[in-house]
């Protein structure tokens, strides 16, 4: 598996559903997770075709915005940086910093844009910083953990096929808007780098670096089953140190709100959440292997008092 530090507990996600409330009882996502026996041939071939298709749309949209933007392909360039990096480091902290960097490189051109359209088509370049850096570190866990690495590489194809999905799912507030497609593609990068870290993790194992440590944390990210209706969305807000959530239980069950992180002296980090329409309060702890949203104050009419809503792994 991807993260041979938390195998058993992975083993243990993996025959969960995507969210479950305090009383223990699963949703109708739960199949996926159970890995034994299931053929994922025809979901995982459907997914691909879908998503080869939605990249032939997006690389003919790309061709078309760069020839009225003037902007070059950079390609070539950030995979050779990235390569470049990877030869380098020290270790996988020091090549995980390097990384960060080239994103912000990029990312930077990005802001530094004059028009909001060249923006929207440099956004493109620096999800290859991430997606470059991504399959690296897939194929030294393949090379260093071959006896899994079937196991492995047919996960990592089936959630690569979802990231195009996520993203669009995660960028729900710029709906409609003129920036949403350089949202989608920033979210995009962003689940390449989420999974970046993971593998990271698994390979900084493998290879027995104790000393390895993330540059960065985040509580943003899509938790719960990436092909199921049970997730929490969590996103940067508008505003400094806030953030964007969408709570979706079910289609039934769905409310979005916003969260703040407070500190309190002595205790658990979480952020505090209020719905759009103030009905609903609560507060959402969170790690990497997945976030509880617990309901402090509600009308009744979507969530219960005192619910409790666990969202499996983080994406």
């Amino acid at each position: 598996m991807k993260k041979t530090i938390i195998t058993t507990l992975l083993t243990a996600v993996f025959i969960m559903s995507g969210c479950q409330n305090q009383s223990g009882n699963t949703d109708a996502n739960s199949s996926f997770f159970e890995k034994t026996g299931v053929d994922e041939t025809s979901d995982s071939t459907t997914a691909t075709d879908a998503q080869n298709a939605e990249t032939t749309d997006t690389t003919e949209t790309q061709t078309a915005d760069s020839s009225d933007t003037g902007s070059d392909d950079y390609t070539e360039q950030i995979r050779g940086e990235v390569n470049e990096i990877v030869a380098s480091s020290a270790d996988l902290s020091d090549e995980l910093v390097k990384i960060n960097e080239l994103y912000n490189k990029y990312d930077l051109m990005r802001m530094s844009a004059e028009t909001q359209t060249a923006m929207n088509e440099l956004s493109q370049w620096p999800i290859l910083v991430w997606k470059f850096e991504d399959a690296s570190l897939a194929d030294r866990i393949i090379e260093k953990d071959p006896a899994n690495s079937g196991e492995y590489k047919s996960e990592y194809d089936r959630w690569e096929s979802y990231v195009t999905t996520i993203a669009e799912q995660m960028s729900y507030v710029y709906e409609g808007g003129s920036i949403q497609s350089m949202i989608i593609n920033e979210n995009i990068a962003m689940r390449y780098k989420q999974d970046a870290y993971s593998n990271a993790s698994a390979l900084a194992d493998l290879n027995g670096e104790v000393t390895f440590s993330f540059p960065d944390s985040t509580p943003c990210g899509f938790y719960g089953a990436y092909d199921g209706d049970c997730y929490l969305i969590i996103t940067e807000g508008m505003e400094s140190d806030s953030y964007n959530v969408r709570v979706h239980i079910d289609d039934d069950h769905s409310f979005d709100g916003t969260g703040y992180i407070q500190e309190y002296p002595g205790e658990e980090e979480v952020i505090h959440f209020t719905s759009d329409d103030d009905t609903i309060k609560g507060t959402i702890s969170y790690f990497a292997l997945g976030a509880t949203f617990y309901v402090s104050e509600t009308d009744g009419a979507i969530v219960g008092p005192e619910e409790a809503y666990y969202f499996t792994f983080k994406y």
